[in-house]
């Protein structure tokens, strides 16, 4: 059985996690001390957040969808 993706609720939620995760990244490098921009914007961390943001929106929108029926062909 394959899981069904909500294609609409997968881009929403992308688009509602990944400034989430910059704020956090943010807070957290407050608290340890002065903020340094060019690391929180570096590629590699960025490509982290995104895969991040992905990976969570890819859940919630599987998340208790109805599985398609897979009729053996």
């Amino acid at each position: 059985m394959k899981q069904s993706i909500n294609w609409k609720k997968l881009a929403t939620w992308f688009v509602i996690l990944l400034p989430v995760l910059l704020l956090i990244d943010i807070g957290f490098d407050a608290l340890k001390g002065p903020i340094k921009w060019d690391e929180i914007w570096a590629m590699k961390n960025l490509f982290f957040k995104v895969a991040a943001a992905l990976v969570g929106a890819y859940f919630i929108s599987t998340f208790n969808s109805e599985p398609k029926k897979d009729d053996g062909r």
